[in-house]
């Protein structure tokens, strides 16, 4: 019983957080950089924002940094940005602790969303 109650808890804390795309007319496209820190390398942090950030439409990247930190650029409807982060603070496997934002100019020139290494 132990560890069917264990099995069940794993898979309830390893769904991935449901994504709700915003509705309404769309609007112009923002550039934003985070910089994550606390328990966010190890742990399939840019796995998961690459899997949101296309379930909502956004592009950009995430990096991990030698100093156990994480930078995602992503570019996007702000709304969705915004629920990007969302579904991310929504992960029980991270923990973040700090998240510092910065507004860049869009580029409009990437496709995808990359995990970069």
């Amino acid at each position: 019983m132990m560890l069917f109650q264990w099995l069940k808890r794993f898979c309830a804390e390893n769904q991935p957080p449901v994504v709700h795309v915003p509705d309404g007319p769309r609007t112009p496209p923002v550039r934003r950089r985070y910089h994550f820190s606390g328990t966010v390398q190890g742990v399939g942090f840019r796995y998961e924002a690459a899997m949101l950030a296309g379930q909502l439409d956004l592009v950009g990247w995430a990096r991990n940094e030698n100093d156990g930190t994480v930078i995602i650029e992503i570019e996007g409807e702000a709304r969705c940005i915004d629920e990007f982060l969302r579904a991310m603070r929504a992960v029980r496997r991270f923990d973040i602790t700090e998240i510092q934002t910065e507004e860049l100019p869009v580029s409009g020139t990437e496709t995808t969303f990359q995990a970069l290494y």
